[in-house]
């Protein structure tokens, strides 16, 4: 469970202020890499990581700095490529850990497997590390909520209600055991990863760098689908 611990904290600590340096280097980079290095060699001793997991952590945090030095057409295709690899657990040398098998959390319910996934993580670490920050200020912050909070408020309850009037889904309140493991593994190894790469990769350089963030142009919107299309695949 320690390595998952390293691991967290170092995706984590890539939300420090972007701007703080330690001498030259930037401050959360610095503090990220030794949690990184932390994470890969406590998961080494203890066989999440193996010697071909190693191998792919470097190449692909060296194949994320190469694609954030410049606009080759091959950098960011290898990325998304290589990235979704990763989120299929097809690259090799990873042994990811199982917290729960087939559990059925409510009567009725298809079972539920979870795992910590070492291997999907690392695409949040680097490709949060490399990524030009969209957020680099409180006020920054303030402005996305308020205009993101609201209709993601009215969208939720849309789905919802929906989901609950065709049967998809029914109320049924409940603290499952898992939930703080699931919470922890949802946050940081899964939502991260899956944000990281189908927006903040292919939405963004979908729409170009002068996409409109309010998706007043026709590339913002084609971006904004793109996106949308290739995740739910």
């Amino acid at each position: 469970m320690l390595p998952y611990v390293w691991l967290s904290l170092a995706i984590a600590s890539l939300w420090l202020p972007p701007r703080a340096s330690a001498g030259t280097l930037p401050l959360r980079r610095t503090i990220s890499a030794a949690w990184l290095a932390l994470a890969v060699t406590h998961g080494y001793t203890t066989g999440v990581v193996m010697p071909l997991g190693v191998l792919a952590i470097l190449a692909f945090g060296l194949l994320c700095y190469l694609d954030s030095r410049g606009h080759q057409v091959l950098t960011p295709i290898a990325t998304v490529v290589f990235s979704l690899a990763l989120m299929a657990h097809v690259v090799p040398g990873f042994s990811n850990l199982l917290i729960v098998r087939d559990i059925v959390l409510s009567p009725g319910a298809v079972p539920y497997t979870l795992y910590l996934n070492f291997d999907k993580a690392q695409i949040a670490l680097f490709l949060l590390a490399f990524g030009p920050p969209l957020l680099s200020s409180g006020t920054d912050v303030v402005t996305m909520l308020k205009g993101a909070v609201p209709g993601v408020l009215v969208l939720i309850a849309v789905l919802m209600a929906c989901a609950l009037w065709v049967g998809q889904v029914r109320l049924d309140l409940k603290w499952p055991e898992i939930f703080p493991v699931w919470a922890w593994a949802n946050l940081l190894f899964t939502c991260a990863a899956e944000e990281a790469l189908f927006r903040g990769v292919i939405q963004r350089r979908s729409q170009g760098d002068s996409a409109s963030p309010t998706l007043r142009n026709g590339r913002g919107i084609a971006g904004l689908a793109i996106a949308g299309i290739v995740f739910g695949l």
